[in-house]
């Protein structure tokens, strides 16, 4: 991954982001890619660069996820498929619609949020991420980021054999559909810039999403065969900003099988 290549298009972002800076007080941008796509490393090379002169927020959608009983509860009025954390529906958007405001109105205050644990699958307890604004740069990497639901007859043919089986009813499909179209029009939709990491295909997710799971102490690791059943969960919304990502992104970069950048490409613009 961290080759020439890499490097010189962490250097265009950051052109790019510093040219929007100059005409925006406060610049918002989402960076968005499937699992194991490398949206962190990316964020946390632009949050390098960029904190060289300017103070910069990053966070992921992931920092913003209910608690276990929060989940619980949503899944009691729903679908039991919320009971597990990925997709819209399975996060604190009032916290992060909280943080967007704060950010964009430049005030100097102090806001914090819940520390969530992926190995526990929970809000730490006792411990909470401080955040002291202003900033001038937010960046907000999450896999659904970006996505702006779909037509409700695309709901009706189940994707994958999690649906089939768990979703007869459509029932958590349709109410992921109504919370992602909130999340674009709340979050989403107030970018300043956005980001699409291309990967080859979904297929890649699972050997891709693997290697992350490495990062994990192992007593809490899911199996091979839990990560299967888990991605399940992000296959739909995954395929469509694979579909759609021309569209719905300023800028895209195409990811090949190896997870080397290839190349940098804005919208209506040639290849870098």
């Amino acid at each position: 991954m961290f080759n020439k290549q890499y490097n010189n298009i962490i250097d265009k972002l950051c052109v790019r982001l510093l040219h929007i800076k100059k005409k925006n007080r406060k610049v918002f941008i989402v960076l968005s890619g499937a699992q194991g796509s490398g949206k962190t490393t990316l964020t946390r090379n632009l949050k390098y660069k960029l904190a060289k002169n300017y103070k910069v927020l990053s966070l992921s959608i992931d920092d913003f996820y209910l608690s276990k009983r929060d989940r619980e509860i949503l899944s009691s009025s729903s679908s039991q498929l919320f009971k597990t954390r990925g997709v819209p529906g399975t996060h604190n958007i009032k916290n992060l619609e909280k943080v967007l405001k704060i950010f964009k109105s430049g005030k100097n205050r102090a806001f914090s949020i819940p520390i969530f644990s992926k190995a526990k699958d929970d809000i730490e307890k006792r411990r909470k991420n401080l955040l002291k604004f202003p900033y001038d740069f937010f960046l907000l990497e999450g896999w659904c980021n970006g996505y702006r639901g779909e037509i409700n007859k695309n709901l009706n043919k189940p994707i994958n054999l999690l649906e089939k089986r768990f979703d007869k009813s459509r029932i958590w499909r349709k109410n992921v559909n109504i919370f992602s179209k909130i999340y674009y029009l709340k979050i989403y939709k107030k970018a300043d810039f956005s980001i699409f990491l291309k990967v080859p295909s979904f297929n890649k997710v699972f050997y891709w999403r693997k290697k992350q799971e490495m990062q994990i102490p192992k007593k809490y690791r899911m199996s091979p065969r839990k990560i299967k059943e888990f991605i399940c969960f992000y296959e739909r919304i995954t395929k469509n900003l694979l579909f759609n990502f021309k569209k719905y992104f300023d800028c895209y970069i195409t990811i090949d099988k190896f997870h080397n950048y290839k190349s940098l490409t804005y919208k209506n613009a040639k290849k870098s």
